[in-house]
C-alpha cells in the first residue's frame, strides 16, 4: 500500500455492502454511516487498550507518585509546613501532568480510526444532498457522520460491557485502578 487511495480501495468492500442494505438511499446512507462509525469505535476503543497495556506500569507510576505526593502536600499542610507543602504539591502537579497527557494519549489513540472513515466517506461519496433538511443543499458526509459517531460511541461505552471481552478488560482495569490507590500495589 502506497497511498491513501490504497487504503480507500481495501475498506471499501468492508464498508460499502452497509450503505446497500436497504433500496431508500436515505436510509442506507443512514445504516451505513451507522455501520462505519460502530467500526470506527470498535477499532479505535481496541488501539486504546493496547495503548493502555503497552503504558501501563508507567500510568500506574504516574497515578501512584501523583496520589503519594497529593496526600504529602495535605500532611505537609496539616502540619503548617509551607516549605514542605510547597515542595510536595509541585511534584504532585507534575506527576498530574504526566498522567493527564498520557491520557490524553489513550484518548488521541481511540480516535484515529474516525480520520480514516472520514477519508473513506468523502472519497466515496465527495458532496451529498442533505437528507434530513433538503434546502440546505449539499453537504460533506461528515456532516451527518460525526453526529452519528458521537451517538454510536455514547450507546457503544453503555453497552460494551455486556461482552464477555470487555467484562474482561473492564476488571482488569479497576484493578489497575485499586492498585494504583494502595501504596507499593502491583498491577496484575
Amino acid at each position: 500500500m502506497n497511498s491513501f487511495g490504497d487504503l480507500n480501495a481495501l475498506l471499501d468492500p468492508a464498508f460499502i455492502w452497509a450503505f446497500r442494505l436497504v433500496p431508500d438511499p436515505r436510509a442506507g446512507f443512514f445504516l451505513g454511516s451507522v455501520y462505519v462509525a460502530l467500526c470506527a469505535v470498535i477499532v479505535g476503543d481496541v488501539a486504546m487498550s493496547l495503548a493502555y497495556r503497552i503504558n501501563r506500569k508507567a500510568h500506574l507510576a504516574h497515578q501512584r507518585e501523583m496520589l503519594r505526593q497529593g496526600d504529602m502536600s495535605f500532611q505537609a499542610l496539616a502540619c503548617k509546613d509551607k516549605k514542605a507543602y510547597k515542595a510536595c504539591n509541585s511534584l504532585a502537579n507534575e506527576a498530574f501532568g504526566r498522567n493527564f497527557f498520557l491520557g490524553a494519549t489513550l484518548f488521541c489513540a481511540s480516535v484515529w480510526p474516525v480520520a480514516l472513515a472520514l477519508g473513506w466517506m468523502d472519497e466515496r461519496f465527495g458532496r451529498v444532498d442533505d437528507l434530513i433538511a433538503p434546502f440546505i443543499g449539499q453537504v460533506r458526509p461528515e456532516f451527518w457522520f460525526i453526529p452519528i459517531y458521537i451517538v454510536v460511541r455514547i450507546v457503544f461505552s453503555k453497552v460494551k460491557y455486556g461482552v464477555p471481552l470487555y467484562r474482561r478488560l473492564h476488571a482488569s482495569s479497576l484493578a489497575d485502578a485499586v492498585a494504583a490507590r494502595t501504596p507499593g500495589g502491583e498491577p496484575a
